[in-house]
């Protein structure tokens, strides 16, 4: 919409570009106060509105509000940031006063937003989206967490039991932008955290949640905003367990089977994942929380607690462990060019990705397990020489989620050398080497001997995990194992592979019965997964079965 206003030293400026935010609001010819001027007969109308019993405005009506909101956003969106802090923090604060009693009298008398979740009304509209803009600015959004409103805002969006994809894609961008700002002005608005806490602490985090799903392809900046959420460990840890509104929400979505293809939802389990392992570390004792540990010299590893409580770990970067001084002064000349000093909260936030990627390797092991037979027959190489690529940053322009997280997911399985050595044919598309070679050539080093160092600390037991994270920082390198529920026997093992080989291919799953037991729940799962016929246990009982139902012999 294209505003035109002219100005008392006659100059017209259009509020819809950058030169005409910027000298509208800096305009010679006296203060700013373009809001407070104009509030008062803006009041007059919208109570005019609301008081009568047709609630539609007349086109003058909608003119004399829009002029006001469309401003108000225009100067958001086009003025520079230094340019729209001029702007007398007493004009905004009137500005957000008007919209926070608006949005509250849309909440409390439009019975049709409460039955239907639309805006039919165009300048109620208008007042919605012009908050994107102002939610990208540092002083409305001080103001906003000063006047509680967004408490406001949580009201409006939680009054009806659906909302539709316009208001609720609006109010998702507000908060998604309110998040993304405090990346800007890391100096000037509170930690990403403590802005989560507030908005949690209103109900609108919970009300983000539940209208994230709402739009089929959500915006690259909702899903910035779940990328910085994810990093809040602590934060995740507090309030998205199932008996809080964060969780319950989360929860409710995971549970809809309609939703599985939404890109918001891959975020979702991301966030259910760490909070499962949260839970689960709680009944266990302290020193085995974040997972069985080995030593990363000589490998050794086991599960009793005398063992782990006796392992040390190393005080600079707190990811690697030893079973003795012996080991850490051995491993000291391959483990310094990786070792980082890092805080308490990096750390947290390392361990929820290695979390993340161990539970996707759990909920996909059968299709991880034949993707690995196929290469591995196809190049004859061995599980050892093999490596598991998984994406979970999303690139896409619309947000269609990330490869990782799709239904079904995206992973590739290659030779591990072609990562580190030679011309590296298998490197990444995301490590920039078309996009920014500065970029690439002042990190591919660092990737390479981290890959390497990794690749040759591998036992039989591990398959090799390079993950590019939801935030798209770095990589990650992982040795990932599986445990058999039954024999504890391990479920990337050479010996595994080649017994899954033979259910594959040969279609004899007897090597498999025997690696798992007979009648096992991994043995009925592999059997199942992998197109093979019961198992004779299994057989049994249905036999058993039978005959007490039927009285037969079978």
């Amino acid at each position: 919409m294209t505003v035109n206003i002219t100005l008392p030293n006659g100059r017209t400026v259009n509020t819809g570009t950058k030169e005409g935010a910027n000298y509208f609001i800096q305009d010679p010819s006296g203060p700013f106060e373009f809001f407070s001027q104009n509030l008062e007969h803006v009041k007059q109308v919208c109570d005019r509105i609301y008081h009568r019993r047709n609630k539609t405005p007349t086109p003058q009506e909608i003119n004399e509000i829009g002029l006001l909101y469309t401003v108000a956003s225009q100067l958001a969106e086009n003025a520079d940031y230094d340019v729209f802090a001029k702007i007398p923090v007493n004009e905004i604060h009137v500005y957000m006063e008007h919209i926070k009693v608006e949005i509250a009298r849309m909440t409390e008398a439009n019975s049709n937003w409460a039955r239907t979740g639309a805006l039919t009304h165009y300048h109620e509209q208008m007042l919605l989206e012009g908050l994107i803009g102002l939610a990208m600015q540092r002083v409305p959004i001080k103001l906003a967490f000063e006047m509680d409103f967004f408490g406001t805002l949580a009201m409006f969006a939680s009054a009806p039991s659906t909302v539709a994809v316009d208001p609720a894609e609006t109010i998702t961008m507000i908060v998604a932008n309110v998040a993304i700002s405090t990346l800007v002005y890391k100096e000037e608005l509170p930690s990403t955290a403590k802005v989560f806490a507030k908005l949690e602490s209103c109900g609108m985090l919970e009300q983000f949640i539940r209208l994230s799903v709402v739009c089929p392809m959500s915006s690259p900046g909702v899903l910035k905003c779940y990328d910085q959420l994810h990093a809040c460990s602590s934060f995740i840890e507090k309030k998205f367990t199932d008996d809080q509104p964060c969780g319950k929400a989360c929860k409710e979505i995971l549970g809809r089977s309609s939703l599985n293809r939404h890109p918001v939802v891959g975020k979702l389990r991301m966030i259910a994942s760490f909070t499962n392992w949260i839970e689960k570390r709680a009944d266990l004792p302290k020193e085995m929380r974040d997972g069985y540990r080995y030593c990363r010299k000589c490998n050794k590893m086991e599960h009793s607690p005398e063992f782990q409580r006796s392992l040390q770990k190393c005080s600079r970067c707190k990811s690697a462990w030893y079973c003795s001084r012996e080991c850490q002064v051995g491993d000291w000349k391959a483990h310094k060019p990786f070792c980082r000093a890092v805080t308490s909260k990096a750390s947290k936030v390392m361990r929820f990705n290695e979390q993340s990627v161990h539970d996707f390797i759990k909920d996909n092991y059968i299709t991880i397990l034949e993707e690995i037979v196929k290469v591995s027959s196809a190049t004859g190489k061995k599980k050892g020489e093999l490596l598991l690529e998984l994406d979970f940053f999303d690139s896409s322009k619309y947000g269609r989620g990330a490869p990782a997280l799709q239904t079904p997911p995206k992973f590739k399985i290659a030779d591990s050398k072609g990562y580190f050595e030679g011309s590296r044919p298998n490197e990444p598309d995301w490590f920039y080497k078309h996009i920014d070679r500065k970029c690439y050539d002042g990190n591919v080093p660092m990737f390479v001997r981290g890959l390497k160092d990794t690749y040759n600390r591998l036992t039989d037991s591990h398959l090799l995990v390079l993950v590019r994270p939801p935030d798209n920082q770095g990589f990650g390198v992982y040795r990932m194992q599986l445990q058999s529920s039954t024999t504890k026997n391990h479920m990337f093992s050479q010996r595994t592979i080649d017994a899954a080989t033979k259910a594959i291919e040969d279609e004899d799953f007897d090597p498999l019965t025997s690696l798992f037991g007979e009648g096992s729940d991994d043995t009925q799962r592999l059997r199942e997964a992998l197109g093979g016929p019961p198992d004779e246990a299994t057989l049994d009982a249905v036999r058993a079965m039978l005959n007490m139902n039927f009285g037969g012999s079978f």
